[in-house]
């Protein structure tokens, strides 16, 4: 069940939860944006380099949970739809 999940999340849901379509996500967009710009111009480039690795471990950490967490709600959702089946 993991493959096709992994295929699941890999195909199809990762691709569709990175598209921003509401107005709060583009406006969320853009002040990251002017605050990147913002903090470069306050930091060296050693410093900003340093930041950059940080934000990246960061986003690398969120995917992970994000994908955790859509994989339990797949096994939560499959053991409680054979549990309503089987009652």
């Amino acid at each position: 069940m993991n493959k096709t999940l992994e295929k699941l999340w890999n195909e199809y849901f990762a691709g569709e939860c990175a598209v921003m379509d509401s107005d709060e996500e583009r406006e969320l967009a853009k002040k990251a944006v002017e605050m990147h710009k913002a903090a470069n111009e306050l930091l060296t480039k050693e410093q900003s380099d340093a930041i950059e690795e940080y934000v990246d471990i960061l986003c690398e950490i969120q995917c992970f949970f994000a994908k955790k967490a859509f994989f339990k709600g797949c096994e939560f959702t499959t053991s409680l739809f054979f549990e309503t089946w089987n009652s």
